[in-house]
């Protein structure tokens, strides 16, 4: 009889959730994770036996993963890794715990964690055998191959491997140029019925899904992590048309567009939002676009094609703070893209905040905080900026001697937490506790989404049931949020 080598793949629990050795998953905002599922497309193709799971939407603690892991058996047990959300730390401890169990299972991690910090995973983590760097499709495939023949691992591109007790790191693999060739997400393998939530405003409460129309950003933001490794690439309009409509077929109602940024090209947007119409494609969206590309044909086009959530990075309403982070918007454009969002129709509109940069003022994150009163958006984000290896403000933070690489690599940091000259985390933290509430109870607000509840998508209870979450919120200091927002691609 032959063997079948099977493999699985893991979508780590969050690693800042730890409770007396047990993983804890956050249930809010969880979204399905696109890397592993593009793995699954990819293997499933060459025939081979798959099994995956979203370890995170599951809420399985460290003993339940090891037991899936240990029922699956598997040849390779891939994880797919993020430094800021901690899922890096949930995966090594989860792999010491399989390797006690079976020393021969090959332990692959990969995703944006390992790009920055492969020596640094191998070195401390013994139990890890491999990281693939970069875009994982077709450098995971022929891993996969060689592993099963037991072949060497030293011509296939985009690998950090142990060999001998000697760690090699082979070329980079260039990134995929054709998205268009990559097989769709292999979604049915999770099992799973995701929600779309967000701050308590359930938007999707079935039939969610995410999907990706391109990959990275071609702006250069100081905090960003994606821009040094994913450069910017897009699939074709009728490939993401093709996508959607597959999606449709399947029975899903409600896409979340995980792109960096999705209104990158306004001739592409109004083409796909045109084509979906000629198609009359009947499903609820949602993106993230920047407030220096919005144009009034190109929203009226987006609310046609039945977008009804819009997220802008207002980031600061300080120029100096924005010029820092080489955001290349204005407090100006920010205000403008709001209005256009509005008069275009679009229901529901979020905006993010981040304060606590390097040497930010006391006076400056308080007018931030107000500056996201004062703009007509739905649903503030308040982000606390953070940095991890990968982005330019952790190598000036370094270089300045004001952060230590190896107590941070490994789940990054606020900079608030370290900025000997910037405003502390509590007080901020209390900033933001005060300005949420003042944002959330003012008469004016709650005014304003009652009528918009009435007259759009949104229903009345939606509006108390936010209400209702964020006050929950306020007595346990959840309302804030970090800043990385990591996608699972």
């Amino acid at each position: 009889m032959v063997k079948i080598f099977k493999v699985a793949l893991v979508n780590p629990g969050p690693g800042e959730i730890l409770e007396k050795g047990r993983i804890i998953a956050n249930a809010d905002h969880i979204y399905p994770p696109l890397g592993i599922c593009y793995l699954s497309s990819v293997l499933k193709k060459e025939n081979y036996h798959i099994d995956i799971v979203d370890q995170a939407a599951m809420g399985f603690n460290l003993t339940q993963i090891v037991e899936w892991i240990k029922k699956k058996d598997p040849d390779v047990l891939g994880f797919s890794t993020l430094t800021a959300s901690g899922s890096g730390i949930s995966a090594a401890l989860t792999s010491i715990e399989v390797k006690k169990w079976n020393p021969n299972v090959k332990i692959v991690f990969g995703n944006r964690h390992v790009n920055h910090n492969d020596y640094r995973i191998l070195n401390k983590y013994p139990e890890i055998d491999i990281c693939v760097r970069g875009e994982g499709e077709f450098t995971f495939i022929e891993l996969v191959k060689a592993l099963e023949k037991d072949k060497s691992l030293e011509d296939i591109k985009g690998l950090t491997y142990r060999d001998n007790g000697i760690i090699k790191r082979t070329t980079d693999r260039p990134l995929n140029k054709d998205l268009d060739a990559i097989p769709f997400p292999d979604r049915k393998a999770l099992n799973l019925e995701y929600t779309g939530s967000f701050g308590g405003l359930e938007f999707a409460p079935k039939g969610f899904t995410s999907m990706t129309s391109s990959r990275g950003c071609p702006y250069q933001c100081a905090f960003c992590y994606g821009k040094r490794t994913v450069g910017f690439r897009t699939r074709s309009v009728e490939n993401i048309l093709e996508e959607i409509l597959f999606l449709e077929s399947e029975g899903y109602k409600y896409i979340n567009f995980v792109d960096d940024n999705f209104t990158v090209s306004k001739k592409r947007v109004i083409k796909l939002c045109r084509l979906m119409r000629k198609h009359k494609i009947d499903m609820d969206w949602i993106c993230e676009g920047r407030v220096n590309q919005v144009s009034d044909d190109m929203l009226q086009e987006m609310r046609r094609a039945n977008c009804r959530i819009m997220f802008y990075g207002v980031e600061s309403a300080n120029q100096r703070i924005l010029d820092y982070y080489r955001k290349n918007i204005t407090p100006s454009q920010s205000i403008l893209a709001v209005k256009k969002t509005r008069r275009a129709k679009i229901p529901f509109i979020l905006g993010s905040f981040i304060v606590g940069a390097p040497g930010e003022t006391f006076s400056e994150v308080y007018n931030t905080l107000k500056f996201a009163q004062k703009l007509e958006i739905d649903f503030p984000v308040f982000n606390l900026l953070g940095t991890m290896p990968g982005t330019d403000i952790w190598d000036e933070m370094v270089e300045k001697n004001i952060l230590d690489e190896d107590k941070y690599w490994e789940e990054g940091v606020h900079i608030p937490d370290i900025d000997p000259n910037g405003v502390p985390t509590e007080v901020i933290s209390n900033l933001i506790f005060k300005m949420l509430r003042q944002f959330f109870m003012n008469p004016k607000y709650i005014l304003k989404a009652l009528y918009r509840s009435t007259t759009s998508y949104y229903k009345i209870m939606t509006v108390f049931n936010i209400l209702a979450h964020n006050l929950k919120n306020f007595e346990d200091f959840h309302g804030l949020k970090s800043f990385w927002n990591p996608d699972n691609v």
